[in-house]
């Protein structure tokens, strides 16, 4: 059995249903995590919630589908070409239709031409930066107008931002903790190569719910002591 030297694979050959979601769908769970523990002023949960998600390949699409269908509402997407912006929300999978077409998600009838830069400054409820490193920086971080951050790719904030985020009450959901979904699942993948087993999908996502579920405790059990200790410092 050489199944589990490599994850990823097709399922035909061994590989895990839920992989090629695994991503955004971990961002989804660890984003619903940390407004059911620790809220966010004036976001008590997705539904209604608008979203601006910067990027729009596997990551960033799955990502708008899913929150889309948890009642959220995505306000905002881009890719290389460009962005949009509808405020009463965009039809994901119109847009994904548009881009399978043209190439970009640019042009979408009913939308609004927008900036990269744009949509990172938009006004809306969760910022999903889901493209390339170093896009909130310190030269744009105090025009954020998003209540929480959630980095979707990886190295989106630089430590300037970071900081500038911080003071003033931005709570950013870090990389490392959001995009675990990918590698998790491919751990999966390799745990039934091993078994010779095939789990259903329902079992994955409940699996990797409670995987994300339990990193969001840890880390924010971490960021809150950390937090304690600095405020009693003198």
């Amino acid at each position: 059995n050489n199944l589990p030297v490599v994850t990823g694979k097709p399922l035909d050959i061994g590989g895990s249903l839920g992989r090629p979601e695994a991503t955004g769908r971990g961002c989804l769970y660890a984003t619903q995590r940390y407004i059911e523990l620790d809220g966010v002023t004036g976001l008590t949960q997705l539904r209604g919630a608008r979203i601006a998600i910067q990027g729009f390949g596997n990551v960033g699409a799955t990502t708008a589908r899913l929150f889309q269908e948890e009642g959220a509402k995505v306000i905002a997407v881009s890719d290389s070409g460009g962005g949009i912006f509808q405020p009463e929300g965009i039809d994901i999978a119109a847009a994904l239709s548009f881009k399978a077409q043209h190439g970009s998600v640019v042009g979408l009838p009913e939308t609004m031409t927008i900036t990269n830069n744009d949509l990172i400054t938009l006004e809306c409820d969760i910022l999903i930066p889901a493209a390339v490193g170093q896009q909130i920086r310190q030269d744009n971080a105090e025009l954020i107008n998003a209540k929480m951050i959630v980095e979707a790719a990886n190295g989106p904030t630089t430590p300037a931002a970071d900081d500038i985020l911080s003071r003033r009450g931005i709570p950013v959901l870090p990389d490392i903790l959001v995009n675990a979904g990918g590698v998790t699942v491919s751990y999966f993948e390799w745990a039934q190569n091993i078994g010779n087993e095939q789990w259903d999908l329902d079992e994955i996502n409940h699996k990797l719910s409670r995987k994300m579920n339990n990193a969001v405790d840890v880390v924010l059990a971490m960021y809150r002591r950390l937090q304690n200790e600095t405020d009693k410092q003198p």
